[in-house]
């Protein structure tokens, strides 16, 4: 009997015992869930903490960094990063009236380019006037996070087609877009009022006009040595390279490579262009001119003459929809552009240096080819010659084209 008190009690002490430890081991894992807590607590404000001051140094670098560039440059130029965080050094333009662009070109040259009055349609979106546009002062080139950058001394990025060069400039966020024809044609006649129309790398890495002018070539080459690669890294040219022949200009619009200009295409040779400078309005909403470019010579091979504007096509030289590359139209000065009987002149296409009035001094070739569906490429690249200019204009390729001789240029609505 005292064999089993003696046992009853051992138990008992035991149980308790246990009980006491599992109570210890409980407020024990209580205060250690309690410090782990107070840890990532801890944690979490060092990491808030670091990534908000990390924010503040990169705001505060990039800060400094637009301010260097807009102090450097007396507020012409400008940077802008991006929704993918990528820098864009970018140049102010202006809004100028086409009245006084006319008087400035007819005062130099005598030639009336018949561009009528008010603002020219490169400052206006939707019939609403805009102050200013900003211009990639270089060609885009590769970028962080799948982006493009507008940064110079780099070579720029080719070999994209159309729509994804597009989507690289609408993809930066809002206000970004694909230079447009009417930008384009409004840094041209600028150009040419200011008489600092630009040459470029039009001679394997020189300009052909000026062969003492040269930039640094991609594949490290001799400039005029026509092998190899001579596509030159962004802004490595002169200051006659710039749109206004200064240092805080928009750099290398004429050779290098081809630009490719938004809202402008040709459809089996009929003109078609939006009516200012929208890049939200869609292709089906561009308005289609009566308006076409026709060849001198009924052919469907080789050189088929020379492109005339006209009222309609009546030498095609290719199936309707063909989208091939066979027979096109040439005319080595683009401004010298013939109008047929009955062709009716239009304001618009002056504007965009597309129809034009007497010799401008707007160097450049034009290349057409009036069947399928065409995007503009202007300016020329490093192979091209005196086929170049800022007058220039490609409208032989498709939509899916792409190579190294062709790029494209980002814009900026603020």
């Amino acid at each position: 009997m005292n064999s089993g008190r003696e046992t009853m009690s051992e138990l008992s002490t035991a149980t308790a015992a246990l009980t006491l430890a599992a109570s210890e081991m409980k407020d024990t894992k209580e205060s250690f869930e309690s410090i782990r807590v107070d840890a990532d607590v801890a944690i979490n404000e060092v990491n808030t903490n670091f990534a908000e001051k990390a924010a503040s140094l990169t705001i505060m670098a990039t800060d400094g960094y637009r301010k260097a560039i807009e102090d450097a440059s007396g507020g012409r130029n400008t940077v802008i990063y991006d929704a993918q965080g990528n820098p864009n050094i970018m140049v102010v333009i202006p809004r100028f009236n086409c009245e006084d662009i006319n008087d400035a070109v007819f005062a130099k040259t005598g030639v009336d380019m018949r561009l009528g009055t008010g603002t020219h349609p490169a400052f206006k979106t939707n019939g609403v006037d805009r102050g200013e546009i900003l211009i990639g002062k270089y060609l885009a080139s590769e970028g962080a996070n799948g982006g493009c950058s507008v940064i110079g001394g780099v070579q720029p990025k080719t070999s994209v087609d159309y729509d994804t060069a597009k989507s690289l400039c609408t993809n930066k966020g809002e206000g970004w877009h694909m230079m447009s024809i009417h930008e384009w044609a409004a840094i041209a006649l600028w150009s040419l009022a200011n008489e600092t129309v630009p040459r470029g790398n039009t001679n394997y890495g020189r300009a052909h006009d000026a062969k003492w002018e040269a930039a640094l070539r991609s594949d490290g080459g001799l400039p005029g040595d026509i092998s190899g690669t001579a596509r030159s890294d962004t802004g490595s040219g002169p200051d006659t390279w710039a749109h206004d022949h200064g240092a805080f200009g928009v750099q290398d619009l004429v050779g290098n490579v081809w630009e490719r200009v938004d809202q402008m295409k040709l459809e089996d040779g009929q003109i078609i262009t939006s009516l200012d400078n929208d890049p939200s309005l869609t292709e089906e909403n561009w308005h289609r001119y009566s308006a076409y470019f026709d060849s001198t010579l009924n052919t469907t091979s080789g050189e088929a003459g020379s492109p005339v504007l006209s009222s309609g096509i009546t030498n095609r030289n290719g199936p309707i929809g063909d989208l091939s590359n066979g027979a096109y139209m040439y005319n080595g000065v683009i401004s010298s552009i013939t109008k047929g009987a009955g062709y009716i002149e239009r304001e618009e296409l002056r504007r965009l240096l597309i129809e034009f009035e007497g010799a401008s001094k707007l160097d450049g070739s034009l290349y057409v080819r009036n069947y399928g569906e065409r995007i503009p490429l202007r300016g020329g690249s490093w192979v091209n010659g005196g086929d170049v200019g800022i007058g220039a204009l490609h409208l032989t390729i498709s939509r899916l084209h792409k190579d190294g001789y062709v790029g494209f240029r980002p814009a900026y609505f603020v």
